[in-house]
């Protein structure tokens, strides 16, 4: 039983640290980079900097994220952009060193 307790409470304690806004990853081949999931900017800073389209999670709304070679193709390509019940309130974008453009929309029911 006492065993039970440690797994749970170490489990417990990792989940509230992978919940923080600011997380570090590492990754195959590339260093422990932050990740700011507080804004939508953050999240495409983060994507541009790994050259990869990912959610991080850390907020409560719908999230969609994409990638293109200009702003608005990036923008048009994000996951629930062709929905009509959802406005975006949030938005951010960044460019990766290779020139692909990479946004993080955040919506909200109309």
């Amino acid at each position: 039983m006492k065993k039970f307790m440690v797994v749970c409470f170490v489990f417990a304690s990792f989940a509230s640290f992978a919940s923080a806004d600011n997380r570090y990853y590492r990754t195959n081949n590339v260093r422990s980079v932050a990740i700011n999931n507080s804004s939508a900017q953050g999240v495409a800073e983060t994507m541009a900097s790994r050259r990869s389209v990912a959610h991080f999670g850390g907020h409560s709304a719908y999230e969609g994220c994409g990638s293109g070679y200009s702003q608005q193709e990036a923008y048009n390509n994000c996951c629930y952009s062709r929905h009509g019940n959802l406005f975006t309130y949030d938005v951010g974008y960044a460019q990766d060193s290779s020139g692909k453009w990479y946004c993080c929309r955040r919506y909200r029911n109309k």
